[in-house]
């Protein structure tokens, strides 16, 4: 009997310090991000951009986030948006196309069987300025919706 009552106490105390803490945890202001992503003025027509955070507040244990570029537009989502802070911005964008024609292609026709990989070429979109070695930087307020543009150019 005894051990049942020292058991039901331990169970109270759990769940009254897991109850008591539940509304400490640090509300995140994210600010949502949309933009546009031009090369030499041409919409990049599909690719991904990516957020990288150079100062980042360990307390809130978050990352930076990345976003699909769709006809040259991509937007951060609220849930997905990102904290105050400093980021470094890096663009992934490919374009495939046949060796003979050159003619651009929908990745998509090669996962289907509709196009053999083997006659396809993948050619990079992004100056390395604005990829792997970024030079591009976006500052970013707390709780805002912001618009930030990539322009690149060869």
């Amino acid at each position: 009997m005894k051990n049942a009552f020292v058991k039901g106490l331990v169970c109270v105390a759990l769940a009254v310090a897991v109850l008591a803490t539940a509304g400490c945890q640090k509300k995140i202001s994210r600010c949502v991000l949309s933009g546009t992503v031009t090369n030499d003025g041409q919409a990049v027509p599909t690719g991904t951009i990516q957020f990288i955070p150079q100062n980042a507040d360990p307390t809130l244990q978050v990352s930076g986030a990345s976003a699909d570029i769709v006809d040259g537009h991509y937007e951060l989502s609220p849930d997905m948006g990102l904290v105050e802070g400093k980021y470094k911005v890096c663009i992934i964008a490919k374009a495939f196309k046949l060796k003979k024609t050159g003619e651009i292609i929908d990745p998509n026709d090669m996962k289907d069987g509709i196009v053999n990989p083997l006659d396809v070429i993948d050619e990079d979109l992004v100056p390395p300025k604005f990829g792997v070695e970024s030079e591009q930087f976006v500052d970013v307020g707390k709780g805002k919706t912001m618009t930030y543009d990539v322009n690149m150019t060869k």
